[in-house]
Parts: C-alpha cells; sequence; structure tokens
C-alpha cells in the first residue's frame, strides 16, 4: 500500500488493487495527480505526450521522466485500454467492423471506412442508448452505461496502424448524453500532445439535445456538427425518435443556428430515408422548409436494414427523386453511400453482437 494526500489535506491510504488507470486522464487531470506526488505540474504535457502521441503503455518507456518519478507512477497507476475481441471486413467496401471489451466485460463497436486517401473512424460514446430510435438497432439494445474519456479515445489508439485522418462520434450512443467525458476525449484528440486531430477532422453526431448543442458552441473547441433529423414534422420525428417529444424541431433548430452562428460555419443534417414513411415530395418540401436561414447541407442516407426492424429502404428510382427535388431548394444535398452494410457495420446498425 501507499499513502496519498486527499482531497481535504490528508493522508489516505490506497491499495496497489485500487491503482489509478491514466487512459482518459487529461492535462488538469495529470497536474493535480503530480502535484499530489509532490511533482512539478508541468510534467503532465510530457506524461500526456508519451501516452497519447507516443502511445506509451510502460513507466519505464517514459525516459525523459525521472526515475523517482516512474517509479511513484508505477505504485499508484497503470496505463490500460479496451481489447479487441473480433474484426470483420466488408466484402463490398473493404470497411471494418471493430468488437471491443471493455474491462467491465460490456462490448461495444467502433468502424473504420475508407475513401480514397480518407480512413474515417466511427466512434462509440456509450454501451447502448437510451434514445430508443425504433429504425435503430442500438437503440433496440437499450442502455448499459456510459464510456469513459479513455474509453472513447482508446477506440482510436487501438487502431494506430490504420493512420486515420477522420473522426465522427456516429457509433453507439448519444454523444450529448455523455457530455463531460465526450468533451475531455475531443480535447484529447484535438492537441498535439494528444492525437493531433484538426477539429475540422472531428464530428460529433447528435439527435438533438438543445441545451447541450447550445453548452457545445460556447466550448473552445467546436467539432463540425450533425444532426439526425429524420423527419420534417414533430409528428413524423416523434414515431422515429421519441427524443422529439422532449426536444421537438422548433426548440432543436434554434439551438442549431445558434451553434452555427458561434462556429461561423455550416451544419450537416442527416435524413435516413424509409420508404413510404419519410421519403415523398411532399417531406423534401417541408424539409427544406423547416432548414432554411441554417447554414447546412443535407445528408441523405437510404435505410440500412436490421434484424427485427420494420421499416425498408426507398427504391433506388424514389432515392433519386427525393434527392433531386430537395436540391436547389435547399443549398446542398448529398446522397451517402453507405458503407459496411454486409457486416452490419453501417448507420444504425451497431449492436455489440458477437455472432458471425
Amino acid at each position: 500500500m501507499i499513502l496519498r494526500r486527499s482531497a481535504a489535506g490528508g493522508l489516505q491510504t490506497i491499495h496497489m488493487k485500487e491503482k489509478i488507470n491514466l487512459k482518459g486522464l487529461w492535462i488538469e487531470d495529470l497536474e493535480k495527480l503530480l502535484g499530489d506526488l509532490g511533482e512539478k505540474k508541468y510534467k503532465a504535457n510530457q506524461l500526456a505526450l508519451w501516452m497519447y502521441d507516443k502511445r506509451a503503455t510502460d513507466f519505464n518507456q517514459m525516459t525523459d521522466l525521472s526515475k523517482t518519478l516512474r517509479e511513484k507512477l508505477s505504485s499508484i497507476a497503470y496505463i490500460d485500454g479496451i481489447k479487441l475481441l473480433k474484426t470483420q471486413t466488408s466484402s463490398l467496401d473493404f470497411s471494418e467492423k471493430f468488437l471491443f471489451k471493455l474491462i467491465d466485460g460490456e462490448k461495444i463497436e467502433t468502424v473504420l471506412m475508407w475513401e480514397k486517401n480518407r480512413a474515417t473512424i466511427c466512434v462509440s460514446t456509450q454501451v447502448g442508448c437510451p434514445l430508443g430510435c425504433t429504425f435503430c438497432a442500438t437503440g433496440k439494445m437499450g442502455f448499459k452505461r456510459n464510456l469513459t474519456t479513455g474509453e472513447i479515445v482508446d477506440q482510436i489508439m487501438a487502431l494506430k496502424d490504420r493512420k486515420i485522418t477522420h473522426v465522427v462520434l456516429m457509433g453507439m450512443g448519444e454523444p450529448l448524453l455523455n457530455y463531460d467525458n465526450t468533451i475531455k476525449a475531443l480535447k484529447i484528440m484535438n492537441s498535439e500532445l494528444g492525437l493531433s486531430l484538426a477539429a475540422n477532422k472531428i464530428t460529433l453526431s447528435t439527435a438533438g439535445i438543445q441545451d447541450m448543442i447550445k453548452k457545445l458552441a460556447d466550448q473552445a473547441l467546436k467539432p463540425k456538427l450533425a444532426i439526425s433529423l429524420n423527419a420534417p414534422t414533430d409528428e413524423k420525428r416523434s414515431q422515429l425518435m421519441p427524443i422529439n417529444k422532449k426536444h421537438p424541431l422548433k426548440a432543436l433548430l434554434e439551438a442549431v443556428k445558434y451553434y452555427t452562428s458561434k462556429k461561423k460555419g455550416r451544419i450537416t443534417f442527416e435524413y435516413v430515408l424509409i420508404k413510404d414513411f419519410n421519403d415523398s415530395q411532399k417531406d423534401a418540401l417541408e424539409l427544406s422548409k423547416i432548414v432554411q436561414g441554417i447554414p447546412c447541407k443535407i445528408n441523405l442516407i437510404p435505410y440500412n436494414s436490421a434484424p427485427d426492424l420494420p421499416f425498408e429502404k426507398p427504391s433506388k428510382e424514389k432515392i433519386i427523386a427525393f434527392r433531386d427535388y430537395l436540391y436547389p431548394r435547399c443549398p446542398t444535398v448529398t446522397l451517402r453511400q453507405s458503407k459496411g452494410e454486409d457486416i452490419q457495420a453501417a448507420c444504425g446498425q451497431l449492436s455489440a453482437s458477437t455472432k458471425p
């Protein structure tokens, strides 16, 4: 056992089994830790650089830290991450899906998508999801818990050999319902002491928590923002996304306008096209009306089927007709070609299944 100073100033006993996992701690956390050890706070930068940039997992690798400090750190802390259980590769587009096991045995999925020289990782922020969107396999799982900052960041670090260029927080869960851990993870991703990813290479996708969108807008670090919209009216959106009953379109769109005014850039509205539900010309017209005045692009996503969900993808002709009617009524409209659909890795398909 060792002694460390408590928040109240007294000494408390720390047993070896209570060692701290440093993965996920950031500068302010590391400064406090070092201060408690009687060390200079500036060494937090060196420690962060070793953990996140150089991917060190052993304190003995940190050769520019004194032997005494390394011994202190070894006595109270360790560096550990999530464990890769399974990898699947799409035969259609070479997208990869990774099943990770967390320290408590829970499982999450992460997806890597390739496009020319671009490698985009789709990161999870929760085990399951509490929102219960009716078209989403993750929503059907229910909610288990939030991921720690370390578990969010480690999905990227575990795939260091893939030379990731872009990050999207669009995997399992709602990032803005795990706000503090997500923000800290964004800081680690963005910093030169961390993963050195530019803010414009990071996109956060949300179902639309207006208070948290405004809070995010007031942060110094502002990632690209994607809103899962999926219907142009409250009536239809509430059928797909129960969260709309608490966070209706009017309030959501006001929050989005606030975000764009702070970021001085456009956001993306994600719109999943579902056969005979939200894919009509009337839907396209109503969609074009509600986004007027918001710097944005509309990203159309043909529905990706998932086991035991009752929806279908519209015909190719219906999808093209919807797109062509929407543009030029909206300034920018794109049609996303989903990746990894054959391995259940596309939008709305993640469920952390261990089945082949």
